[in-house]
């Protein structure tokens, strides 16, 4: 050790808190195991793993996060995520905390709602993975009323409430996506500082302002125009989105031959584009999906990676079905994607045996990536 050869004796400063901890690594170096006390205790494998790092014994490091892997559960996963914000980058947390986001997420990731009670017990440091992943499949109005929900119930002070929206709210719930009508409600809204809501409001509506929907092109009478769709830019990196249309079953089953959806216009950093769905009548009738650039009189080109994903029935997981690289242009009325998405008939893809419809509605999901020159 550093100590050792500096004076004749080498003595070892150790922490109050580490003194436990340290003990118990002692006796792994002699026994090679830990007693199953220590091993059904969350904070005590913490503990032995951290010093085990510290003073440089790699087997009890690989011996506690093999442990902690093995048995990842809620409660491991928030403990280390609160334990990690609070120790400064320990490299031998690291391994476990990037399990315990990817638990989180993959717990959370489509039903968030549904575990409202659940949510409420997460410590700070949990619900920021939770509601900073993209991949989240949730409104950002119901991201916000989760956020609500979740300091009223830790929070029982006011002022607490007022200082823990004001610190994270806005990384939460990116109001900049949210509905007017739930901007109106964050203004009235006493759990949140006036001068704050104020604030996040205003910046929202600029925002919107300055990205107002492009008009619809006209359409031809087999064209339903002007289908909604969500878009989440991702937080990291930039330049790219994810787009979500959602379509009920009776709407795909009134297309008539090679009728078509188009989805409204939306942006992705600064260029406009459509989702067309449409029932391909060829060999066989199909249901095929294109992304295409936005008619808005100005002739454009941009270059994108995008992939096309479907969500299944049973998995309630959105599945890889089209992939390209594409030079986007203004000019191209059919763009880029697939005749046939779901690899299937028509027939088989509406049937009630369908694998891609969930209580009558299909899930889709378009990952965009603005490339640069």
């Amino acid at each position: 050790m550093q100590e050792t050869g500096q004076q004749k004796e080498t003595i070892l400063r150790i922490d109050v808190s580490q003194k436990d901890a340290l003990m118990e690594l002692l006796k792994f170096i002699y026994g090679k195991k830990l007693p199953p006390t220590i091993v059904a205790s969350i904070p005590s494998l913490f503990g032995i793993l951290m010093v085990a790092h510290k003073y440089d014994v790699p087997s009890c490091v690989q011996y506690c996060t093999c442990l902690l892997l093995s048995d990842m559960n809620l409660n491991t996963a928030s403990y280390c995520l609160e334990l990690s914000s609070k120790v400064l980058a320990s490299q031998a947390i690291k391994p476990i905390a990037k399990a315990a986001q990817k638990f989180l997420v993959a717990r959370y990731e489509e039903n968030i709602p549904k575990l409202q009670e659940e949510v409420d017990q997460l410590p700070l440091s949990s619900l920021e993975v939770v509601l900073c992943e993209d991949e989240l499949n949730l409104m950002e109005d119901d991201a916000y009323d989760i956020v609500l929900k979740w300091v009223r119930a830790r929070y029982p002070r006011m002022d607490d409430r007022h200082e823990v929206l004001k610190s994270n709210l806005s990384r939460f719930a990116r109001m900049r996506y949210m509905t007017h009508k739930k901007l109106r409600e964050v203004l009235q809204c006493e759990d949140l500082d006036r001068a704050i809501a104020s604030e996040l409001v205003i910046n929202a509506l600029f925002f919107k302002v300055e990205n107002l929907p492009l008009p619809t092109p006209a359409l031809t009478s087999k064209e339903l125009p002007g289908h909604p769709v969500r878009v989440v830019e991702l937080r990291k990196p930039s330049k790219k989105a994810n787009v979500y249309l959602e379509l009920k079953r009776s709407d795909c089953q009134k297309l008539s031959r090679n009728g078509m959806i188009m989805s409204q216009a939306f942006y992705v950093h600064g260029h406009a584009f459509h989702i067309v769905v449409q029932r391909y009548v060829e060999e066989m009738q199909t249901f095929g999906m294109f992304l295409r650039c936005a008619l808005d009189g100005t002739p454009t080109m941009v270059k994108v990676d995008f992939e096309i994903q479907v969500r299944e029935r049973m998995s309630e997981t959105f599945v890889s079905k089209f992939k390209s690289s594409y030079d986007f242009t203004s000019m191209d009325r059919l763009g880029s994607g697939s005749k046939n998405l779901c690899g299937m008939s028509w027939a088989s893809f509406i049937g009630n045996d369908s694998p891609y419809f969930t209580n009558d509605v299909l899930h889709l999901k378009v990952y965009i990536s603005i490339k640069l020159e």
